[in-house]
């Protein structure tokens, strides 16, 4: 027969448990995005190893949490469905229309906003705001789509640049001889040297800048810095120029050539290398584009779970999860397209 105290204990452990959960309601994408952090770390030599054997803990006390979130109408042994959220990008499927898609399916979900003119260049990104740029007078302005679907300029360009970029808050566009970064209050210009051009642009969560130039040299600018400074150092041997660049998990993320060579190969990858060293950290798969790249009408971009959208101006995109490489269906055709980016 079971000892009164041990019931009692077993009780007062069970009500503990309950009241540790009760008020926790884990985001829909916890899961998901814990399991995909765990699997990228695994495929490259882990650097702290302490850190990873911490995060297999989290990971399972976010299995027991979602174990434990029931959907109402169901028995408590039924878990809530958990699906990578949001799951979606934002393209310009017509001049001047903003639109979210699944990634996936290619399902249209929404039509955001229309943007006042026909999109040039790419498309940014911050959460759930999007920027882009439209025709205005005496050269375009960036417009910036907020959370109530509400469309505002926010900063006008003199000439035809069209790199931007946005995250932490901020935006980063290339116009004329620099690059300009507001969004904290006071404008950073950062110039760039003669016959240099910004063809890409990335900002990271704490307002560290990236900045691919003509000459394929990337540059890392931290948060407040009005100097481009010397360029990351150049990756091993047989890496091929970068295309295009975002940060993912504060290291650089580049699209490069699988084959370098000219002309341009037709297969693609998708390179990590370390902002400080420029040593790369993951080779990534290649792909096939079905035709060669170039830099000024391609766009990467990373989603909250560490997987990339490669989109070219053409319409064709691809959606790389690791090794792993699917075509992504095209949110228009013909000459009006323009490079979409993950949001959200």
């Amino acid at each position: 027969m079971r000892d009164p105290d041990d019931t009692q204990g077993v009780d007062e452990l069970r009500s503990r448990l309950h009241a540790l959960v009760d008020d926790v309601e884990p985001r829909g994408d916890t899961l998901p995005r814990l399991l995909a952090a765990r699997q990228r770390r695994s495929r490259r030599p882990s650097r702290r190893p302490l850190i990873a054997a911490g995060g297999v803990a989290v990971a399972a006390s976010a299995v027991f949490l979602v174990a434990l979130t029931v959907v109402p109408g169901t028995t408590p042994h039924q878990a809530a469905p958990v699906s990578i959220a949001p799951n979606s990008y934002v393209a310009a499927p017509d001049p001047g229309t903003l639109a979210s898609f699944d990634v996936l399916t290619g399902q249209r979900h929404e039509v955001l906003a229309d943007v006042g003119g026909p999109v040039r260049g790419g498309l940014a990104a911050d959460g759930d705001r999007v920027y882009a740029t439209v025709p205005a007078a005496g050269g375009s302005d960036i417009v910036m789509l907020g959370p109530d679907r509400s469309v505002r300029p926010v900063a006008h360009r003199t000439g035809t640049d069209t790199a931007l970029a946005a995250g932490g808050g901020r935006i980063a566009y290339a116009d004329g001889d620099g690059v300009t970064v507001e969004g904290t209050g006071q404008q950073q210009r950062i110039p760039l040297p003669a016959g240099r051009q910004a063809l890409d642009l990335a900002v990271d969560h704490d307002g560290t800048l990236a900045v691919l130039t003509s000459q394929s040299e990337i540059h890392i600018v931290a948060p407040g810095n009005t100097e481009l400074g010397e360029p990351m150092p150049k990756s091993p041997a047989g890496t091929c120029p970068p295309q295009a660049l975002a940060w993912a998990d504060s290291e650089v993320a580049v699209l490069t050539s699988a084959e370098c060579g000219n002309p341009p190969a037709e297969r693609m990858r998708v390179t990590t290398l370390d902002r400080d060293s420029g040593a790369a950290i993951g080779g990534g798969a290649p792909f096939d584009t079905g035709g060669a790249l170039t830099a000024e009408q391609v766009q990467l971009s990373v989603d909250r779970v560490g997987r990339y959208l490669v989109s070219v101006a053409d319409g064709r995109q691809w959606l790389v999860d690791g090794a792993d490489t699917r075509p992504v269906a095209p949110a228009c055709g013909g000459n009006d397209c323009v490079p979409a980016t993950f949001w959200g």
